[in-house]
C-alpha cells in the first residue's frame, strides 16, 4: 500500500483536489486490507503523502474461569525402583514426598515393592481458563496414593489438609469351591499352569506328590490331573483368584493317586496333605530333592563319563538347570559340608543313627545350612551345579542304611504321621463331604463355608 501510495504521489503532477480524492482513494485500499485500524491524515508537504496509521483498541475483554477436575495417575513397578524415586517421577512436593514415605515405613512396605505392583495417584486439578489459551494455567495437587499389597489388601494414604493419613482396606471376597481336570501332555507343571493355579499352588502340589510319585519315569502324555481349589470372586462376580488346593487326584497309566488337605488340628491352623487312609503323605524321606529334573544316571554299574572305565554308581544324578534349588530329602543333622574330592560341594545330613543321605556337585550352600545345623524336609540346603568331576550341572544323590549304598529310588520309606481315632473319623467326614459335592460341567463353583 505504500508503494501505492509513493507512486501515485511523486510521479503524477497532480493538483490539490486530484491529490486529495487520490488519498482519500488510497486510504480506503489500505483500510480494505487493514480493516482493524484508522487512518490519520497529517499533511502533504510538495509532492509526498504522509500517512500514520493507529492501531485501533480491542473492545472486548478477556474473561478468566476457574475450573476442576480429577484425574488418576496407575503406574507399575519396574526393576530398581524404590518408592522414593517413583514419587520424584511424579513431581510432588518436596513436604508430600517425605510425608508419604513416612508413612509407607510404619508400614513396612518401603523395602518390599515387588516388580509389576501397582500404584495409584489421584490428582485434583484446578485450570484457570482464559480466553488467551496461552494464559491457561493448572495446578495439580495430589489427594489420594494407592498402593496394591496383594490380590486382596491395598494400602490408602489420603491427604487431610496439609497432612496424610493411612488406612487399609481389603476387597471384599466371596469363597467358593471349584474343580478342573487337564490332560498333561508333556509337562505336569506345564498344565496346571493352564488351569491358572499359582506357582507356589504347583510347587507344593509336586512336592506333596513327589513322596509316591516319581515325576521322571511315572509320568506319560495322556495322564490325567483332576484338583479342588478354593476360588475367590469379588462382590461383582469377577474372579480374583484361587486359594488353597483342597483335593487332587493324578491318574498315572489307570492308577489313582489321591491327596487331601486336611488340619489334624482344628486349633493348629496347620494343614497337611493325607492319602485316602489318612496317612500323611510326608514319608521319611523324598523321593527326589529337586523339583525340575530328570535322571540322567541310575544307581549301578557304569561307564564313567570321564575316566572312561566302569564303576559302581552309588547314587542317582538329576539333570538340572544350575542354580536350581537342592531341598533336604528328611529331616536331620548336617553332618559334613564343604568340598569333596571328585564330588565336588557336598552337603551329608544324618536323619537318624542308621540313615543318611549326601547332595553332591553343588554351586553353593544356602547361607544358613551349616556344620551342625538342623534342618527340615524339604528346606533347601544347597544349589545345583557343577563342581569337582562331572561333564555337566546335575545333583549326584546318595542315600546309605547301616553305613551301606542303596539304591535312593528304591528304598520304602514310611508315613511320617498315621491319623487315629476321632481325627480319623473326622478326616473320613471330610473327605466324603468333599467328594459328595456335585461339579456340573458348566457351573463348577457351589458356594461353601463349612469345610474343613
Amino acid at each position: 500500500m505504500e508503494n501505492i501510495i509513493r507512486f501515485i504521489s511523486t510521479d503524477f503532477a497532480l493538483n490539490a483536489k486530484l491529490r486529495l480524492t487520490l488519498t482519500y482513494f488510497s486510504i480506503l485500499l489500505f483500510v480494505g486490507f487493514a480493516g482493524f485500524a484508522t487512518v490519520s491524515v497529517k499533511n502533504y508537504v510538495s509532492n509526498t503523502l504522509s500517512i500514520t496509521l493507529v492501531e485501533a483498541e480491542t473492545s472486548a475483554h478477556n474473561s478468566d474461569e476457574t475450573s476442576l477436575e480429577e484425574t488418576s495417575v496407575s503406574i507399575f513397578v519396574k526393576n530398581g525402583d524404590t518408592l522414593k524415586t517413583i514419587l520424584n517421577r511424579q513431581e510432588l512436593p518436596n513436604s508430600d514426598i517425605l510425608q508419604i514415605i513416612k508413612i509407607a515405613e510404619e508400614q513396612e512396605i518401603t523395602s518390599s515393592l515387588k516388580i509389576g505392583q501397582q500404584i495409584t495417584f489421584d490428582y485434583d486439578l484446578k485450570i484457570l481458563e482464559n480466553d488467551n489459551e496461552d494464559l491457561a494455567a493448572e495446578t495439580r495437587t495430589l489427594n489420594r496414593v494407592t498402593i496394591s499389597l496383594d490380590k486382596l489388601k491395598t494400602l490408602e494414604i489420603t491427604r487431610e489438609g496439609e497432612n496424610f493419613t493411612a488406612k487399609t482396606t481389603t476387597i471384599p471376597l466371596n469363597r467358593f469351591i471349584s474343580k478342573s481336570s487337564v490332560v498333561i501332555e508333556s509337562n505336569f507343571m506345564a498344565a496346571l499352569k493352564s488351569l491358572g493355579l499359582s506357582t507356589n499352588s504347583i510347587m507344593e502340589l509336586i512336592s506333596s506328590y513327589s513322596y509316591q510319585v516319581d515325576f521322571q519315569r511315572q509320568i506319560q502324555p495322556g495322564d490325567i490331573i483332576n484338583v479342588v481349589t478354593e476360588k475367590f470372586v469379588k462382590e461383582d462376580g469377577e474372579f480374583s483368584h484361587f486359594g488353597k488346593i483342597l483335593h487332587a487326584s493324578l491318574v498315572l497309566s489307570g492308577k489313582e493317586y489321591n491327596i487331601y488337605r486336611y488340619a489334624q488340628k482344628e486349633t493348629s491352623g496347620s494343614h497337611d496333605f493325607y492319602t485316602e487312609d489318612g496317612k500323611s503323605v510326608k514319608r521319611s524321606l523324598l523321593r527326589t530333592p529337586v523339583n525340575v529334573m530328570r535322571i540322567s544316571s541310575h544307581y549301578g554299574n557304569r561307564k564313567h563319563p570321564i575316566h572312561g572305565y566302569t564303576k559302581m554308581h552309588k547314587g542317582v544324578d538329576f539333570a538340572a538347570p544350575e542354580g536350581t534349588p537342592i531341598n533336604a530329602a528328611g529331616d536331620g543333622v548336617v553332618t559334613e559340608i564343604g568340598w569333596r574330592s571328585g564330588y565336588g560341594k557336598i552337603v551329608q545330613i544324618k536323619h537318624s543313627p542308621t540313615l543318611t543321605t549326601l547332595y553332591a556337585h553343588a554351586s553353593k550352600f544356602a547361607k544358613s545350612v551349616k556344620l551342625g545345623s538342623f534342618v527340615k524336609q524339604g528346606q533347601i540346603i544347597a544349589y545345583v551345579g557343577k563342581t569337582g568331576d562331572t561333564t555337566g550341572a546335575h545333583l549326584h544323590y546318595e542315600v546309605k542304611i547301616d553305613g551301606k549304598h542303596v539304591n535312593p529310588m528304591g528304598i520304602k520309606t514310611t508315613p511320617g504321621v498315621q491319623l487315629a481315632g476321632a481325627n480319623l473319623v473326622k478326616f473320613h467326614q471330610f473327605k466324603n463331604k468333599l467328594k459328595s459335592l456335585k461339579f456340573q460341567p458348566e457351573n463348577i463353583q457351589v458356594a461353601e463355608n463349612d469345610l474343613n
